[in-house]
């Protein structure tokens, strides 16, 4: 009920047990961009490394951040063409 109050911080998420609270964010790495033909398991376990790569990562304040990065990606590859 404290994040329904009027005074209640916003973009957190309140963890609560046993008498312990602590806020939590999430966060989203920087990711990679693999064309269709490359979006096979074997290669993206070969990327795995910079998918998951914290160097870079931000909290995702709203859902459009994350496509708006993922469709940078996509253009930033088509401009490499």
């Amino acid at each position: 009920l404290v994040l329904c109050h009027e005074s209640a911080p916003s973009r957190h998420i309140l963890c609560a047990g046993a008498g312990g609270y602590a806020s939590s964010r999430i966060f989203e790495t920087e990711g990679v961009f693999l064309p269709a033909d490359q979006q096979t398991p074997e290669v993206i376990l070969a990327n795995w490394d910079a998918i998951t790569s914290t160097e870079g990562q931000r909290p995702m304040e709203t859902g459009g951040k994350q496509s708006e990065k993922f469709l940078g990606k996509a253009m930033e590859a088509l401009q490499a063409k």
